[in-house]
């Protein structure tokens, strides 16, 4: 049976439509809902018609294949804004009974409904009420339930994007409510796409609002989660130390932040470091503050060489990595936006062209370091003045006449004497050919005389 569903069309045919689809689905051959309906609107009964619409959402997912749900949801949803908004009935508590028929169980009672189809249905819901709904929350709570069971995370990405601003205009979400939400999404999303749930998460702790409502023990788990993923994640710029629960963690966070490699090897063979095996594979971890150790440890040897070419073998030594894994470690640096360069496989060499400040922890900076941002300025300084003088200096002669750039001018006094020197050469061409006029016009008498 194919439908053409149109939302802005009259209660009592919309009306209709649903109960004849109903009897469709539900394979009733008396026409037994377009009947009750009808008769329920030529009574102007529309709050028994409103009762018996919502008590047939039990047969949405139960009932309907994959292909009809959605558009008979949307009859459905166009309908019951309509009634509500007749009788003047808040629509949200409307939605709250039907939601108890579009649950996980539900979907489990079906063959055919995809969950996909659920949560896009659930979605439309969510994007009707008003942006202060307490509902949407419930909403929301349903999606990842759906997402969890069904293995569908990449579908929570709109709602990671979107969290913060949405959960912000719902009214009456408490901080643990809020909390759950966002742990739930994060855990979910880290399943599937590491970089992005740490990059959602990243953002509520870097918001001063959303900051203060997590716990010591969720910057914990981001921590963990951000130091156990497979690829680098940038936190060294986010100051979560103090904000930590364990602090055996923030310890460790401190000298992962300086990138200090000799100081975290220490700490991690440690009684208090050890104890962090539990939570962490420190094997991996230690290779990855190798990584973050290595733009310190290039930028060192650039200092004292003035050079950016170095021996693998040099660099290797430095980092404690092996002699026949130190071109993948290179490699990996630069996928990882930690460094950019050259490696020469023949010559044994790596180039180094930039490292990236915004991408790899910050060293602290000692007497050496501030003599050398000093020198930067006086320099800066002393070329804005240059520039600030030459710019006097042209403004003063402005309207003035200005000899041009030497260059030109002898370009223009060469050209001028090429000039006349041709001039002089076209002059003497004249007078040659005048002169040799004047001799045959005096030789011609002679010749005549002569014939005579």
């Amino acid at each position: 049976m194919a439908f053409s569903i149109v939302l802005n069309r009259y209660i009592n045919e919309s009306v209709a439509e649903y109960g004849a689809i109903l009897d469709f689905e539900l394979k009733e051959v008396d026409n037994k809902y377009q009947k009750s309906y009808e008769e329920l609107l030529k009574n102007d009964d529309k709050q028994e018609l409103l009762n018996q619409i919502v008590g047939s959402s039990k047969f949405l997912l139960v009932n309907f294949s994959d292909k009809s749900l959605e558009p008979t949801a949307n009859l459905y949803i166009h309908i019951l804004d309509a009634l509500t908004s007749e009788l003047n009935i808040d629509i949200s508590g409307v939605f709250k009974q039907v939601l108890t028929n579009f649950s996980s169980e539900s979907l489990s009672k079906s063959a055919e409904i995809k969950p996909t189809t659920v949560i896009s249905l659930l979605s439309n819901i969510f994007n009707f009420l008003k942006e202060s709904n307490h509902l949407r929350a419930d909403i929301l709570k349903d999606i990842i339930t759906l997402v969890s069971a069904n293995d569908l995370q990449s579908m929570l990405l709109p709602i990671a994007q979107n969290f913060s601003v949405w959960l912000s205009d719902i009214e009456g979400v408490t901080d643990d409510e809020w909390r759950a939400l966002a742990n739930q999404i994060f855990a979910q999303i880290y399943a599937q796409d590491q970089m992005a749930a740490l990059t959602f998460y990243k953002k509520l702790v870097e918001s001063e609002t959303d900051s203060s409502k997590l716990q010591p023990q969720d910057y914990d788990e981001f921590l963990v989660k951000v130091l156990s993923s497979k690829k680098y994640f940038n936190v060294c710029n986010l100051d979560i130390g103090a904000k930590l629960g364990d602090g055996s963690l923030a310890h460790l966070f401190e000298i992962i932040r300086n990138a200090d490699l000799s100081e975290f090897l220490t700490f991690v063979n440690s009684k208090e470091g050890s104890k962090l095996g539990d939570k962490l594979d420190l094997a991996k971890l230690t290779y990855k503050v190798k990584y973050l150790a290595a733009p310190q440890v290039l930028e060192k040897f650039e200092e004292e060489t003035g050079k950016n070419e170095f021996s693998y073998e040099q660099i290797a030594q430095q980092l404690d990595v092996p002699s026949d894994s130190i071109e993948e470690f290179l490699i990996n640096c630069i996928q990882q936006g930690l460094i950019t360069g050259r490696l020469s496989q023949a010559k044994q060499v790596f180039y180094l062209s930039k490292i990236d400040r915004l991408n790899t922890p910050s060293k602290t900076l000692n007497a050496k370091d501030w003599h050398r941002a000093n020198q930067y300025l006086e320099n800066w300084s002393r070329t804005i003045e240059d520039l600030q003088s030459l710019i006097k200096n042209l403004t003063s002669r402005k309207g003035k006449k200005m000899l041009p750039p030497q260059a030109i001018q002898t370009f223009h006094q060469q050209k001028q004497e090429l000039k006349e020197h041709l001039q002089q050469e076209k002059q003497k061409e004249r007078e040659r050919h005048q002169d040799d006029e004047e001799t045959e016009d005096s030789q011609e008498p002679a010749v005549q005389q002569i014939v005579a």
